[in-house]
Parts: structure tokens; sequence; C-alpha cells
């Protein structure tokens, strides 16, 4: 199954804002939009999704053209999963997540043993079994996320749409979610696409990028093609030295210092130079106990490594980098 977009053209009220927006995506592909804010990118998941009519061109599940589906079918097919907060009162977590299901229960809405095996699954997939008795509106924001991205995988679609899918996550949960969908992506052949405001995640996540920016997108292709330094100076109006402040040597992203946040500093380091944030986390926790520190959590995201074998001071930069690219897959 390949999923296609053809010379798609979108905006408002008549008024084209991107146009001519081509991309084949092969069963088991992520694709990632980025860019700034107000670029379009919202605009071009809408109009993909169906939710926002196109103003040209059209999109392709298989052979099969979006815009000629019904609701029904389009729901079996393709699940989305936007950033605007759902207001719902009295449903408890199980409830919203369940609803993935209504594509195939029918009206009524009555569940299955199958369905309430999905429902579950997916919750477990997403972290968020434990929260299935809670009340929606009484969780986290970042907990909602997580149950809506339940629900989504719960339809069992073949094209996911995520727009910034890791909005109101602490770093912990970014990691996790963007593997999740990674196996997803892999595991059940599922095509992903959505946006993100993090160039390094897409460059992990990402099978192909799209820069997103003004009337056109540009620079599609592989993440190590197109997130050169050329193209991210582009896409956010920076110049080296803004590109050198944000990514610092060799294109990752600079972990030593984000003073904007509210945790800082969240490690107890004798100079100011030398605290660890990357907004609140450590690049070598996703190798686990192999990092060789001895970390725990705080809360809120906060994380505690003095234990670390690889303390993250400016003199260790190489050494973290290198510790780094030797471990897992992040």
């Amino acid at each position: 199954m390949r999923f296609r977009v053809d010379k798609l053209t979108v905006g408002y009220d008549g008024a084209p804002l991107i146009r001519d927006i081509s991309v084949t995506l092969e069963e088991g592909q992520i694709l990632t939009l980025v860019g700034p804010n107000g670029s379009g990118k919202s605009t071009i998941l809408k109009s993909i999704a169906g939710q926002l009519e196109p103003l040209g061109g059209a999109v392709f599940i298989g052979g099969e053209e979006v815009g000629a589906m019904g609701p029904g079918e389009l729901a079996r097919k393709m699940a989305v999963m936007f950033t605007d907060r759902r207001q719902v009162e009295l449903v408890d977590c199980f409830d919203v997540v369940s609803m993935g299901r209504h594509p195939y229960t029918g009206a009524l809405g009555i569940l299955g043993d199958h369905d309430r095996a999905m429902v579950r699954e997916t919750m477990e997939m997403c972290s968020v079994w434990d929260l299935a008795g809670r009340d929606f509106a009484k969780i986290s924001d970042g907990q909602r996320q997580r149950v809506l991205l339940a629900r989504a995988l719960c339809q069992e679609p073949r094209v996911i749409i995520l727009d910034e899918p890791t909005s109101f996550l602490d770093a912990r949960y970014v990691h996790a979610l963007l593997d999740t969908l990674k196996k997803l992506a892999r595991q059940r052949c599922v095509c992903v696409i959505l946006s993100l405001q993090q160039i390094e995640p897409a460059r992990k996540i990402s099978d192909l990028v799209m820069c997103v920016k003004g009337s056109c997108v540009f620079g599609l292709g592989k993440p190590q093609e197109v997130l050169t330094k050329e193209n991210i100076c582009r896409l956010y109006d920076m110049d080296e030295g803004g590109y050198g402040f944000m990514f610092g040597r060799g294109g990752s992203k600079s972990f030593f210092s984000n003073k904007e946040c509210q945790y800082f500093p969240c490690h107890k380091a004798p100079r100011e130079e030398d605290f660890n944030c990357l907004f609140c986390f450590c690049p070598l926790y996703h190798l686990g106990a192999t990092c060789g520190g001895d970390f725990t959590y705080l809360g809120n995201g906060v994380k505690n490594c003095e234990g670390c074998a690889f303390p993250h001071h400016r003199g260790n930069y190489e050494a973290v980098l290198g510790r780094l690219g030797d471990g897992a897959e992040a």
C-alpha cells in the first residue's frame, strides 16, 4: 500500500497558501513536516486528512482518492490526532480510547471482546493503561496527549496523521511516543505523517523530511540530505551564529544550557556553564542502565544523574556524543 499526495494546493477561502505538494510514502515509512510556527504545517495535514478542502491536487491511499471515500471507510484507513484540546466531561480514559473502535462497532458503539482487547493493547502501548478509569478532564495535558494517541491507534489505521504530537510532553514521554510511532510504522506497516518543532527528533524518527516555509515546500528527502545547516538556517531565518548556538558542533543539539526552562538548573554543577538541560533530558537516557549513570526521576520531568559516568560539561562534549553514537538506536 502506498500513500501519495499529488500536486496538492492548500489554503483558506479559495486563497492558495502552499502549492504543488507531492510526496509518496511506502507502507511503514514516516514523513515529518518541519518548519516555524505559522508556516502551514497544520494546513497541509488537515488538507491531507480531508478536514480542509484542497484547492487543487489529490491524496491517495493505495489507489483510492481520499476525497472519494465515505466517512466510515476513511476512518478505517486513516486516523488523525491534532493539537486542539478536547473538552469532555464525565468520560474516563478507557471510553475516550474506545471511541477509536467506532468505525468497527457501528452507531451503537457496543464493544466486543476483540474491541476491548484492542483498547487495552493500545493503552498499554502508549503507557496509559493505568489511567483507564481516570476522568479524562482531570488528567494532565501530557497524559491527555498519550490517551488521544491510543485512541488513534485503536482505529487500526493504514495511515496516521499527527500535528505536533509531542506538545505538552516532557522529554521522557517525547522519546517514548516517538519510539511507539516508529514501532507502529515498522511492525504494522502503517504510514505515519507528523509535524514536529524539534529538528533532532525529526532527524531520528523520519524516513523522509519536508521543510515547510512560505508558499512552498523545499528540501523533501532523507533527513541526512534535507536537515543540513543551510536548510535549517533558511527554514528558521538563522545566521551561522544562531545555528551554532542552537545545534552546537556537527549539527547536534547543544545540551548544555537552556535558562528559559522552568526547571533550570536541573543538575548540581559547580559552574553555570556546565548545567545540562536539553529540556531536562539527558541524551544518554535512552541507553538505559548502560549509560553508566545512577539516575533517578525527581518529578515533573526533572532528572538527577549525579552518578553519571559521562558528566555533561563542555570538556566531555565529544565523549558524551561518542557514547551516544555507540549505544542503541534512539
